[in-house]
């Protein structure tokens, strides 16, 4: 269950009765409270930055990218069972980041470790958020201008056989280690058609090559199929599964 609220108590609040009511049948096993966005999910909402600093999500699929929400989103007949057909897979990630380290590197070694410009979010050689990266663009020194081990090169859909995700994550910030250094970072959340074909082979490349990589600890992942919602006053959730 997610709840989302202006006010973090509403959220809690939400939960804590969906899980009263629900008690001798379901019970709470994991929770975890974000705050903030990490991306933008509609063309009019500005792009959030996490707790590097840099805006996030700029090239997320966007709520009017119907056609694209089609190919990537949505389970379509044939994908898998029947039950599942409209629905959607999520993946949730919680991601430590090592903020203090990321702190101490340069703006020009944090720029090439994203590939976009810290400011306005435009990747590398390029001059605005929403430009589109040039992936074979050389320096005068002849070596790529968005590196090879860069986050946006690594992440972009041409390197991975077209697969795009629709991320909707949060920041969160759980106090501190003992040493004096934040238990803060990214609760990733992403949906797609299929992650076999989609999350899986975008997570393997940047696991292999990120350079982000030493910024970051992943602490916990999970896959969820989440069946198409209701229909109409007559209809309720999972009905297709439970039938």
């Amino acid at each position: 269950m997610q709840a989302c609220a202006n006010d973090p108590q509403v959220a809690v609040h939400a939960i804590r009765n969906l899980a009263r009511i629900g008690m001798g049948v379901v019970s709470v096993r994991w929770s975890q409270l974000g705050f903030g966005r990490t991306s933008s999910t509609t063309r009019d909402q500005a792009t959030p930055r996490n707790l590097f600093g840099f805006k996030d999500g700029t090239a997320n699929l966007k709520a009017e990218d119907a056609g694209l929400l089609r190919e990537q989103l949505w389970a379509q007949p044939g994908d898998g069972p029947d039950w599942m057909t409209g629905g959607s897979y999520l993946v949730s990630r919680k991601i430590r980041m090592q903020v203090e380290t990321w702190d101490r590197s340069s703006l020009v070694e944090q720029e090439q470790i994203v590939g976009r410009t810290k400011g306005v979010g435009a990747p590398l050689g390029r001059t605005g958020e929403f430009d589109e990266p040039d992936l074979a663009a050389k320096g005068d020194d002849g070596e790529p201008v968005i590196a090879d081990t860069a986050h946006v090169r690594l992440a972009h859909p041409t390197r991975n056989n077209g697969a795009r995700l629709l991320r909707r994550g949060y920041n969160f910030v759980d106090g501190s280690d003992g040493l004096g250094r934040l238990d803060a970072g990214l609760f990733f959340i992403a949906y797609q058609r299929d992650p076999r074909r989609q999350f899986v082979p975008i997570q393997t490349n940047l696991a292999r090559h990120d350079a982000m990589n030493e910024y970051l600890r992943h602490v916990s992942s999970a896959l969820f199929a989440c069946p198409p919602g209701v229909r109409d006053a007559a209809d309720h959730w999972g009905r297709a599964l439970f039938a």
